[in-house]
């Protein structure tokens, strides 16, 4: 069972990401956090194979610092970056930052074939 920890300030964007998942049979949603502190608190208690970060968050850090902090503490750990931006906006920008890759928000097909890709490349390591 994949464990996939989110990170997304919009409650209605957030719950669709965990109904999506969780319709997954091998997938399992392990936490949420609606900002970077937030993520940085819960995420190292999640025990989670990949996580979902939203670009756009509230409070000090952003989605990007936070992307590069996460990096930083969990290098081995597979990040999907998520936008409602355009991907020639982030997207080359946070691949090179280590991010595993970038869709836009509003696409659920797209999102669950980037989750799903993320699963199977992380079972496949295992």
């Amino acid at each position: 069972m994949a464990r996939v920890f989110i990170v997304e300030d919009h409650p209605v964007v957030r719950k669709g990401y965990v109904a999506f998942i969780r319709r997954e049979p091998d997938m399992e949603v392990c936490g949420e956090a609606t900002s970077a502190e937030e993520a940085l608190e819960l995420l190292p208690k999640s025990n989670a194979d990949i996580a979902v970060l939203d670009v756009s968050l509230p409070g000090k850090m952003n989605g990007i610092e936070l992307l590069s902090e996460l990096k930083r503490l969990y290098p081995k750990l597979p990040i999907l970056v998520v936008s409602g931006n355009e991907e020639a906006v982030y997207g080359e920008m946070v691949v090179g930052m280590g991010a595993w890759g970038y869709v836009m928000k509003g696409n659920a097909e797209v999102f669950l074939q980037a989750v799903r890709a993320m699963v199977a490349e992380t079972q496949a390591g295992k």
